[in-house]
C-alpha cells in the first residue's frame, strides 16, 4: 500500500488542505516542512483516523475535539467534518514462468458530524471505500475489512508513527510488559502469525469434534467417559485460555495505570508537593517567630548598652585620666591615704613605738610617749573633710581608668548578632513569600489522592498478576491429563470396529496442529531472528556505531522474548530507555520499525512525525539515509531545524515538497501578513530550500533581538 492523496475538511487546524506524496521508487521520500503548530501532529491523526476510525484518536475519540478550536461554542452549529485518502495496492501474481504486477487505486472517505458546543458532541463516523478506475468510482463493501487486512490495527504505530511516541517500543514510561506485548504484536502481524493462530485453533476445534463423535462409537462406558472428560478439558481449556488472555489484559491496563500515575506524582512534584509546600510553609513561619523573639531580646540587650556604666566610663575617660593623675601625685606625696590614725592606734595597742621604744602603762617614760602619740591621733581626728574625700576618690577611683574600647567592643558584639538576626528574618521572610507564590501557581493536584490511587492499581495489577499464574498453573494440568487420557483413548478406539475412522481423522487432526505448530515456531524463530540481525545493522548504521572501532554500543536485538535489548562491551546490556541518548533510542525503535517492515515484506508507508528530534550532525543524517533506503514509501514531518544540515539528502531522494505555515504565528515568528484571520494550516509549494510570501519565517536572530527589546 502507498499514500497518493490526502484531503481534509475542518479536522482541527486543517480546514481545508490537500496533500501528494511521492510514489516515485527512485525518490520515495515526501516531506512536510512545517514549524511547530502547525499542523503535523494533526495530519497523523487525520490520516490514522481516516483508515481506522476513533479507536486510532488520542484516548480513543473520548473527549478529543475534531473541529477548529477558534469556533464560537455559542453558535451550536454542526460541523461537518471529512477526511479524504487515495491509495494504492500492488499485487503479484504468477503467470506462467513470469510475475505479474497489478496495481489498482483506492479511495477512503471518512465523515462525521461534530456540535460546536463546549462538549463538542459527535456522531460516529460513518466510512465508504471505492475503486477507482477510468470510469469513475466503484463502491466497495466492507471498508474497514478491507483496510484492516491491508494495514492492520495492531500495526499502526508501525506505519504512523510519531516521532515523540516513536519510543513506544522502549520508552520508560510504560511497563516491561507493555513494551514486551507492542513488540510481540508487531512482529506477530506483520509476520502472518496471526493466521496460523486462527488455523490452530480451527484444528482444534475439529479435533473437539472427533471427540464427540468418539461418545457415539459402540457401547464402551470408558471410551464415553474419557471422550466426555476430554470434551470437558476443551471447554476448560479454552475458558482458561479466554480468562488468561482477560487477566494479562487487565494486568497490562493497570500495569500502564501505575505508570501513568508514577508519572502524574512525578510531575506533580516536580512542579510541588502541595503538602510538603504546606509543611515547608509551617516550619518557615515557626522559623520566623524564633528569629523575631531572638531578635527581640538583641533589641533590648542593645538598649540596655547605653544605660551601662562602661559607656560612661568610655565617654568621661579623658577628664577622668586628668582627675586621676592628680590623685595619684597627691598619694605619690604621701598625703593621701590618710593611714595615720590605725598605725598609731595599732602601736598604742602593742604597746611598741614604730622608733622601737616600749610604750608600756605605768612607767614615767612609757606614759610620756604614749601621751604624745594619742596627741598625734586626736590632731590627725581634726583634720579637713577634704582629705577624706580624696582619699575615697583615689580609692574608688582605681577601677575607672580604660582605654575607651570596652563599651566599643561590646557594642560591635551585640550590632553584629542584632544584624545578623535581621538578616536571617529577611531571608526566612522571602522563603515564606516564595513558598506563598509557588502554592498559590501549583496546580490542583492531589498528590496523596494520586499515591492512594496508584496503590489501588497495583493491587489490581498484581491480583491479575497472581490470577494469571494460577490459570496458567491449571491449564498445564489439563495438558497433561489430556496426554494421558489420549493416549487411553487412542487404544480404546483401535479396539472398537468403528473407531478406526475416527482414530485416522483425529491423527489428521493431530498432523495438521503439529505441521502448524512447528511452522509458528519456525517463523517466530527464524524471522525473528531476520528482524533482529537486520535492526541490529540499520541501528549501528545509524549512530555509526563500528564495533571493531571500540564503540561503547556493540549491537541490538530482540530477544526471544520479544525484549529489545542494547549491548555493550564486553556483552554488558544497556538500558534502552536509560543508558542511550535521546538520538541513539529514537534510531533503535525507528531501526526496529523498518526492519519489521523489511522483513515482512509488506509495501506500506512509513509516515514519521519530527523523526530527527535530538538528533544532530552525522546521526541526523545517518539515520535519514537509512530510513530513505529502507523504506518502501516515506513521509516526513519535519521542522526548519529537522531539515537543517540535510537539504542535499532531500535534494536527490525527495519526490515531493510542500511546506505548512500557521498564519496565527504572525508578526512574531512570520515575516509577513497572510492575510488571514482564522487558525488554519496554509499550503504552498515552497520546498525545503525556498519560501515564499506566505511561509517567510524570521530568523532566529530576529526572534531573539526583538524579545530582549
Amino acid at each position: 500500500m502507498k499514500l497518493l492523496r490526502a484531503e481534509f475538511q475542518n479536522f482541527r487546524l486543517l480546514r481545508d488542505l490537500e496533500l501528494r506524496f511521492s510514489i516515485d521508487p527512485q525518490k520515495k521520500l515526501t516531506v512536510v516542512r512545517a514549524a511547530n503548530e502547525s499542523g503535523k501532529t494533526t495530519i497523523l491523526h487525520a490520516l490514522q483516523w481516516a483508515l481506522y476510525g476513533d479507536s486510532a484518536l488520542p484516548g480513543k475519540g473520548d473527549g478529543f475535539r475534531l473541529h477548529p478550536i477558534d469556533w464560537n461554542v455559542t453558535d451550536g452549529k454542526r460541523v461537518p467534518i471529512t477526511a479524504t485518502v487515495d491509495f494504492e495496492l500492488t499485487t503479484y501474481r504468477q503467470m506462467g514462468g513470469d510475475i505479474r504486477e497489478t496495481r489498482r487505486r483506492y479511495r477512503i472517505v471518512r465523515a462525521a458530524f461534530e456540535e460546536v458546543d463546549a462538549t463538542a458532541r459527535r456522531t460516529p463516523s460513518t466510512v465508504r471505500l471505492f475503486a477507482l478506475n477510468d470510469s469513475g468510482a466503484s463502491p466497495i463493501e466492507s471498508p474497514e475489512s478491507f483496510v484492516n487486512d491491508e494495514l492492520p490495527p495492531e500495526l499502526r504505530e508501525v506505519f504512523f508513527t510519531d516521532g515523540d511516541r516513536a519510543l513506544s517500543f522502549i520508552e520508560a514510561d510504560v511497563a516491561q510488559s507493555t513494551k514486551r506485548e507492542r513488540v510481540q504484536r508487531a512482529i506477530r502481524s506483520l509476520l502472518g502469525l496471526g493466521v496460523i493462530e486462527q488455523a490452530m485453533k480451527h484444528v482444534q476445534k475439529s479435533a473437539a469434534d472427533v471427540n464427540r463423535k468418539a461418545k457415539q462409537v459402540g457401547a464402551n462406558a470408558e471410551l464415553r467417559n474419557i471422550a466426555s472428560r476430554l470434551e470437558e478439558i476443551d471447554k476448560d481449556s479454552a475458558k482458561f485460555d479466554a480468562d488468561l488472555a482477560d487477566a494479562k489484559q487487565q494486568f497490562a491496563a493497570f500495569d500502564e495505570k501505575v505508570e501513568e500515575t508514577d508519572r502524574k506524582i512525578a510531575a506533580a512534584l516536580q512542579k510541588g508537593d502541595k503538602e510538603k509546600l504546606r509543611k515547608d510553609l509551617e516550619h518557615a513561619k515557626r522559623e520566623i517567630k524564633q528569629l523575631e523573639d531572638q531578635l527581640t531580646a538583641a533589641n533590648k540587650e542593645h538598649s540596655a548598652l547605653f544605660r551601662n556604666r562602661a559607656i560612661a566610663t568610655d565617654l568621661l575617660a579623658p577628664v577622668l585620666r586628668h582627675a586621676y593623675d592628680k590623685l595619684e601625685e597627691l598619694h605619690d606625696q604621701g598625703k593621701i591615704p590618710n593611714t595615720t590614725i590605725p598605725v598609731l592606734q595599732n602601736r598604742l595597742a602593742a604597746e611598741l613605738c614604730i622608733c622601737g621604744e616600749p610604750l608600756v602603762p605605768g612607767e614615767p617614760e612609757c606614759d610620756k610617749r604614749r601621751a604624745h602619740i594619742q596627741k598625734l591621733i586626736d590632731d590627725s581626728l581634726r583634720a579637713d573633710e577634704i582629705q577624706e574625700i580624696i582619699t575615697d576618690l583615689y580609692y574608688g577611683a582605681k577601677p575607672l581608668p580604660s582605654d575607651g574600647s570596652a563599651w566599643l567592643d561590646e557594642y560591635k558584639k551585640v550590632v553584629e548578632r542584632r544584624d545578623g538576626l535581621k538578616a536571617l528574618r529577611d531571608d526566612a521572610g522571602r522563603k515564606l513569600r516564595a513558598l506563598e507564590l509557588e502554592l498559590d501557581a501549583l496546580p490542583d493536584t492531589d498528590v496523596q489522592g494520586l499515591r492512594e490511587a496508584r496503590r489501588q492499581y497495583k493491587e489490581q495489577r498484581d491480583r491479575n498478576l497472581s490470577k494469571s499464574s494460577s490459570i496458567e498453573t491449571q491449564l498445564l494440568n489439563l495438558r497433561r491429563e489430556r496426554e494421558g487420557l489420549n493416549v487411553e483413548f487412542e487404544r480404546l478406539l483401535r479396539e472398537q470396529k468403528k473407531g478406526a475412522r475416527i482414530l485416522a481423522e483425529l491423527e489428521v487432526t493431530q498432523d495438521v496442529s503439529r505441521v502448524l505448530q512447528s511452522a509458528y515456531d519456525r517463523i517466530t524463530k527464524e524471522e525473528l531472528r531476520k528482524v533482529s540481525d537486520l535492526m541490529n545493522r540499520i541501528f549501528l548504521e545509524m549512530i555509526g556505531a563500528d564495533p571493531e572501532q571500540g564503540a561503547i554500543i556493540r549491537r541490538a536485538e530482540i530477544s526471544s522474548e520479544f525484549d529489545i535489548r542494547v549491548y555493550g562491551p564486553n556483552d554488558r546490556t544497556l538500558n534502552p530507555d536509560r543508558d542511550l541518548n535521546g538520538a541513539s533510542r529514537r534510531a533503535l525503535t525507528l531501526a526496529f520499525i523498518l526492519a519489521l517492515t523489511k522483513v515482512s515484506e509488506v509495501e506500506a508507508p512509513n509516515v514519521i512525525d519530527t523523526p530527527l528530534g535530538m538528533t544532530s550532525g552525522y546521526v541526523k543524517r545517518s539515520l535519514l539515509r537509512t530510513a530513505i533506503r529502507e523504506s518502501a514509501q516515506l513521509v516526513l514531518f519535519l521542522t526548519h531545524d529537522e531539515i537543517s544540515g540535510c537539504e542535499e539528502i532531500i535534494d536527490d531522494t525527495a519526490g515531493a515538497v510542500c511546506t505548512l505555515t500557521n498564519p496565527a504565528h504572525y508578526p512574531k515568528m512570520l515575516v509577513n501578513d497572510p492575510g488571514v484571520a482564522e487558525r488554519k494550516v496554509l499550503w504552498c509549494a515552497c520546498t525545503h530550500r525556498r519560501e515564499c510570501s506566505r511561509c517567510q519565517r524570521l530568523a532566529d536572530s530576529d526572534i531573539r533581538l526583538e524579545i530582549a527589546s
